[in-house]
């Protein structure tokens, strides 16, 4: 058939206005393109047709076949499905597609499933540079019913006339008859060759010479074996021997591997010769290796994918693994499925579904494992997290809170989460007892650091109390305070008050037996007892503060871990060098940051709770943060006092005994009494 009427008219008609006389010239039908034409050129020795590349490359060489049957396998292992990509960015499988269900269990022709045609159709893409052609059969209603793949070796796109690059589709059946197939019932694949659309490009073309390299010197080793004929050495007889007894004498020594070592009789003097050569050098070893690698890294395959991971770690089996998938499998399931995906009016797309492979997934179980250190950390929601993880989003407040790594304190990400997480009041004024339980039990805290500022005309109120606070203490903390607004003094941490006067907080005497008769109230009230009135329950809530901090800042001063590198350190060794002459680190044993937090964070709920339970709204927040962000620097003051007093009794040489016992008389009750005397609640 001609080939290119068009360009041979243009070629005659450039010729004949150039008074040239011209031959007019027909390709055959193997070369469909301008790259035939360069293929007459070059040496027909580096062509690799598919016929060729079959028989000479997969058949013969045991590095190419198992490289095209690991590719193929995987290809034909894997479930083709056709997937809906949604506005939103979902993915959504549409169930029971036609073409799906044709290549992953149906019968694609009478000789063959849809499994065992799409290996037959890896192969082929990765050994014919001409592509692979599948003849698709469907019904009335369009649905495909089968699939054939035409001869790669006898079928060529035809290209077209008056600017179309494809005509039809031309096959040559067994019988040696030509037929035309219209192009949209053939779908072509093939790796896209840079210069030539007409054809695609094979591993085998790259790799060729290596693939011929290691047949020959295969060839030529089995060669040599089969034809040695040296002998293991020479004897040789001093005298005549006539020539019947010289064949005799040679007819006992034979050719080939089974007769090597023998030796062979010469006439002549009796000597023996040692002709037995030295192991040859390692020259096929390097080609046979050599070779291998080169062919493997064509077709990008590593040695540990064909089954022989010898000589190297569990690490770098597992990376080649990961490797191949990402870098060669990936891209020839991109191509396949991209040809079978022909135009359709929505969105859909065929995809292979590789959520089974298990190199693939070391990806996605590291995003995850990222995914929860980021929660941890605050920076990323629970529902975030799960859409990571492929979840469906619970969509409740908790779950779309950010919970920070300090107490894990849940900072909402919307305005109306605020109240359900207990941060802000509820709006309802009776709802507001149960906002302040709810914040206490989900765990909702006021976040630390600055506190909200308060509404305009509240400024005078705010300083009042700041004042009534300050007062308490002098610029040391202790000592007796004057009284501030015409109200008594209270005494200091661990101190008394007078002993003619009386603080307002403390019961008289006839009130003494029904005071011990009320039971001790903890923050929480068992359901159906009466809430504690709110001075009353901060006072506790004080009290219990204040004991734990002055206990923990007890057992810091006797841990051996704070008192390493100082003169308090007990000696083990007759050489301890966790013994020094360092003062304490105050900044770790009472920290005085982390005193004024715990405080804000302990007394918020209940100022939170008195608030809104007198006003509501956001007032009332503001005004409870205010008040909790006081209280906090009056125990920043108070943790000033107990490290002044560490420090005092470290620089004067104490033992650590007596520090402790100074720390643990530190009692707050008092002071906390006074606290709440002064918070306006």
């Amino acid at each position: 058939m001609a080939f290119l009427p068009a360009l041979r008219g243009v070629l005659g008609l450039a010729t004949k206005s150039a008074g040239l006389e011209t031959k007019s010239f027909e390709l055959d039908a193997g070369h469909t393109s301008w790259s035939g034409m360069l293929a007459r050129l070059r040496d027909p020795r580096r062509s690799w047709p598919v016929e060729r590349a079959v028989l000479e490359g997969m058949e013969r060489v045991v590095w190419v076949f198992k490289s095209v049957n690991a590719i193929a396998g995987h290809a034909s292992r894997l479930p083709i499905e056709r997937v809906l990509i949604k506005d939103d960015g979902e993915r959504e499988v549409i169930a029971d597609d036609p073409l799906a269900r044709l290549l992953n269990a149906g019968v694609a022709n009478q000789l063959e499933k849809g499994p065992q045609l799409r290996k037959r159709l890896s192969g082929q893409v990765l050994l014919s540079p001409a592509g692979t052609f599948v003849e698709v059969t469907t019904s009335r209603r369009g649905h495909p019913i089968g699939a054939d793949l035409l001869p790669p070796g006898r079928t060529r796109p035809v290209p077209g006339f008056n600017g179309n690059l494809l005509s039809h589709f031309e096959t040559i059946t067994p019988d040696g008859r030509r037929r035309a197939i219209d192009p949209e019932k053939v779908i072509w694949f093939r790796d896209p060759h840079p210069l030539d659309p007409f054809r695609g490009i094979t591993p085998m073309e790259a790799a060729g010479l290596s693939v011929d390299l290691d047949f020959l010197a295969r060839l030529y080793n089995a060669t040599f074996l089969r034809n040695d004929g040296r002998p293991g050495g020479v004897i040789g007889i001093d005298g005549e021997v006539d020539d019947d007894e010289m064949e005799r004498i040679q007819g006992i020594f034979g050719k080939g591997a089974h007769e090597a070592g023998k030796l062979t009789v010469l006439q002549g003097d009796l000597s023996f010769i040692d002709l037995a050569a030295k192991p040859r050098d390692m020259a096929y070893a390097d080609l046979a290796r050599i070779s291998k690698e080169e062919i493997l890294a064509a077709f990008g395959v590593p040695e540990s994918v064909i089954g022989n991971a010898s000589g190297r770690t569990f690490d770098n089996a597992a990376q080649e693994q990961e490797n191949f998938w990402e870098h060669t499998m990936l891209p020839h399931l991109s191509l396949l499925a991209t040809g079978w995906d022909t135009d359709h009016e929505d969105d859909a797309r065929y995809e292979f579904n590789v959520d089974g492979v298990e190199p693939l997934q070391r990806a996605k179980r590291q995003r995850r494992q990222e995914a929860r250190e980021e929660v941890a950390a605050g920076l990323i929601s629970l529902d975030e997290y799960r859409a990571i993880a492929g979840y469906d989003p619970v969509d409740l407040p908790h779950t779309r809170a950010l919970y920070v790594a300090q107490g894990k304190t849940p900072i909402p990400t919307r305005e109306e989460d605020a109240v359900a997480l207990g941060i802000a009041p509820p709006e309802d004024p009776e709802a507001a007892m149960d906002g302040a339980a709810a914040a206490g039990e989900l765990g909702g805290q006021p976040p630390a650091g600055d506190a909200v500022p308060a509404e305009e005309g509240d400024d005078g109120a705010e300083e009042n109390a700041l004042s009534r606070l300050r007062a308490l203490f002098d610029e040391n903390g202790g000592g007796e305070q004057e009284p501030t607004n015409g109200e008594p003094a209270a005494s200091a941490p661990g101190g008394n008050a007078d002993a003619g006067e009386k603080p307002e907080q403390e019961p008289e005497e006839g009130d003494a037996e029904e005071e011990e008769a009320k039971p001790k109230r903890g923050r929480r009230q068992t359901k159906g007892a009466p809430a504690p009135e709110p001075r009353a329950e901060l006072v506790e809530v004080l009290n219990q503060l204040g004991g734990r901090l002055v206990g923990r800042t007890v057992a810091r001063l006797e841990s051996p871990k704070y008192r390493k590198g100082t003169r308090h350190f007990i000696a083990e060794y007759k050489v301890d060098t966790r013994v020094g002459d360092s003062p304490l680190d105050m900044a770790r044993i009472v920290p005085v940051e982390a005193w004024q937090t715990e405080a804000e964070q302990a007394v918020f709920p209940v100022f939170a709770a008195a608030a809104t339970a007198a006003g509501g709204g956001v007032e009332a927040h503001d005004t409870a943060m205010t008040a909790a962000v006081a209280v906090g620097e009056e125990f920043g003051r108070v943790a000033g006092v107990v490290r002044a007093v560490v420090e005092d009794l470290d620089q004067a040489g104490a033992p650590m005994e007596e520090i402790a016992q100074a720390v643990r008389e530190v009692d707050l009750t008092d002071w906390a009494a006074a606290i709440a005397a002064e918070i306006p609640i």
